[in-house]
């Protein structure tokens, strides 16, 4: 059974959203399965964060 998130929870979810679109970064909302699917989506979220300061910064070098 999936365990429902707490207002603290769901606030942190909607600042981060708030926060990409006010950076321009499109993303997909994907819903947690328990603390480990949040750790790993956690994780994958950060490399791909890793990955996206690297294009920018590419693409800053070049102009």
């Amino acid at each position: 059974m999936m365990k429902r998130a707490n207002p603290a929870q769901l606030r942190q979810s909607i600042e981060a959203a708030s926060a990409l679109v006010k950076l321009g970064i499109r993303f997909v909302c994907m819903p947690v399965v328990d603390e480990a699917d949040l750790a790993n989506l956690a994780s994958q979220a950060a490399e791909r964060f890793e990955r996206l300061a690297v294009i920018a910064e590419a693409g800053e070098k070049r102009t």
